[in-house]
C-alpha cells in the first residue's frame, strides 16, 4: 500500500480508464463524478474512510467515474493483486455481497447521471457550480 497526496482539482483516475487499484480517503474530500451528455454530473463525495475504484477492481474492467480532489486530500492506494489476495481468502458470501453493493452502487451513479441531477445530498449547488463544472471537464479531457 502506498500513499497519495492530492490538492484541489487533483485529478485521482478518469472515468474510463483502467483500473490498477482502488483507493481508501484517509483525510480530505475527493469528487466522483459521470459524464453525461455534456454535463459532468456528481454522484458520490467521498470522504474519510470511503473507498474509490472498487468497481473496476472487482470486476477488472475500467473506471465508472471520475475522482477529482475537493481541497487536500490523503488516500491510501491498495494495488489490484493486493485487493484479489484479499478476496480470495474471503468467502463466497463475502465476495457475492460486495459485488452486489458495487453493481447497485453502478446502476445508482448511472440513474443520477442520466437524470443529470445535481443533489444537495451529494454537493452544494452553490459549491458545485457551471464555473466548476467547466474547470473540471477541461481537467479531464
Amino acid at each position: 500500500m502506498e500513499n497519495f497526496k492530492g490538492a484541489f482539482r487533483t485529478v485521482v483516475f478518469k472515468e474510463g480508464s483502467k483500473a490498477n487499484k482502488l483507493f481508501i480517503v484517509k483525510t480530505g474530500e475527493v469528487l466522483c463524478l459521470k459524464f453525461s451528455n455534456d454535463r459532468l454530473i456528481p454522484i458520490f463525495l467521498a470522504k474519510e474512510g470511503d473507498v474509490l475504484g472498487e468497481s473496476a477492481i472487482l470486476e477488472n474492467v475500467v473506471h465508472t467515474y471520475s475522482a477529482i480532489c475537493m481541497g487536500p486530500v490523503d488516500l491510501i492506494e491498495v494495488s489490484s493483486f493486493s485487493f484479489r489476495q484479499v478476496m480470495t481468502k474471503a468467502p463466497d458470501w463475502m465476495h457475492n455481497l460486495m459485488t452486489t453493493m458495487i453493481v447497485r452502487f453502478q446502476d445508482i451513479g448511472i440513474l443520477i447521471s442520466e437524470n443529470r441531477i445535481v443533489h444537495s445530498k451529494i454537493i452544494s449547488e452553490d459549491y458545485y457550480n457551471p464555473k466548476l463544472e467547466n474547470e473540471f471537464k477541461k481537467l479531464l479531457a
